[in-house]
């Protein structure tokens, strides 16, 4: 893994109006460095001819009642159909399955057209509320939308509710064509939902932020000084780098932690050469986010043998930060972690 010993350059990125006004960061974040745990997976795909026998991502990952927990999705073929499983650790290193099976797929989901993906997930007042997206194409390159489902327990039973939380903008607004790969995350106020929005089927991908008093019903956040498409109803958080910078291309899949000393995303990017890796930003307030000067932080070579970094998801637990990342080393992709001891702050 490269080492990293750049500082962080703190500046405000966007003034988000709609959601208050963002902070200036003024401490400056140490260089951080994600280690490879093992170059082992924690978890596997499942045995060929399954309904997992090929794929498997970490979806949403949350520490909770003094253990790990994990909705991992699981597919053969992609586009394909998905399955949402569940696994519980003691460590985020050793995982047990808790079900042979999915929890629940796209059949389970009334507004889905193909497949569903679980992305976030919370415990609230004992109420387990998972977030995913839909997949609604049979291509690899498909719109998609994000919904919420509850349940008493994690191994369900699990309500789907009736219609989508947060669904595509207008025609040439710069999300038109999906949401996808929602992180949620509860504060004092309400909800903080950070997601991945795409234009032009899915060429250009950004991430957008919307907030929610209840977690039901959203609203996407809107700078009031552009009114002009494709930004007049709502406006990305974070955007896609400069010409020749390593997240030229797109950025997306945001991962966020919320901290005593500041907020941490992860988000994956890529240039118009088709490398790609994920990279980090930090945040005061979680409305102005400053990318770090050393993305990408881990790229698919860092695991030996590795040829491709996809979906990940992002967990901070007693002053440590977990980072699961769904790699391949061959034709399917497997449960890899990465961490990183200590504060990110000085």
């Amino acid at each position: 893994m490269r080492k990293l010993f750049l500082l962080l350059l703190m500046v405000t990125l966007l003034a988000c109006g709609a959601v208050g006004t963002p902070s200036t960061p003024s401490t400056k974040a140490l260089a951080p460095a994600f280690t490879l745990v093992s170059e082992s997976p924690v978890v596997t795909h499942g045995p060929s001819g399954t309904w997992d026998g090929r794929f498997t991502d970490p979806g949403a990952v949350l520490y909770y009642d003094g253990q790990f927990h994990m909705f991992r999705n699981g597919f053969s073929q992609w586009p394909g159909r998905v399955g949402v499983a569940y696994l519980t650790s003691p460590d985020g290193k050793v995982w047990t399955a808790v079900s042979d099976g999915p929890l629940f797929d796209a059949d389970d989901v009334p507004y889905a057209e193909f497949a569903v993906l679980a992305s976030s997930a919370l415990v609230e007042d004992g109420q387990w509320v998972l977030y995913f997206h839909t997949w609604d194409s049979t291509s690899s390159v498909g719109p998609s939308r994000i919904g919420r489902a509850t349940a008493p327990a994690p191994e369900g039973p699990w309500t789907v509710d009736p219609e989508p939380i947060l669904v595509p903008g207008p025609p040439g607004a710069w999300d038109e064509f999906a949401v996808n790969a929602p992180n949620v995350i509860k504060t004092a106020d309400g909800y903080l939902m950070y997601y991945t929005g795409a234009q032009q089927r899915a060429v250009s991908r950004q991430i957008g932020l919307a907030r929610s008093e209840d977690g039901l019903t959203w609203t996407k956040y809107d700078n009031p000084d552009s009114v002009e498409p494709p930004f007049a109803e709502s406006d990305p958080l974070l955007v896609a780098g400069a010409s020749r910078t390593w997240d030229e291309g797109s950025l997306f899949q945001p991962r966020v932690v919320q901290t005593e000393t500041g907020w941490l995303m992860a988000f994956r990017g890529n240039n118009f050469y088709q490398a790609h890796g994920y990279g980090l930003a930090t945040s005061r307030d979680g409305l102005a986010w400053t990318k770090y000067l050393g993305n990408p932080i881990i790229v698919p070579e860092d695991l030996p043998g590795g040829r491709g970094a996809f979906q990940s998801a992002l967990l901070a637990h007693d002053d440590r930060y977990y980072l699961f990342s769904e790699m391949s080393k061959g034709q399917g992709t497997d449960i890899y972690l990465f961490t990183h001891e200590g504060t990110i702050w000085e």
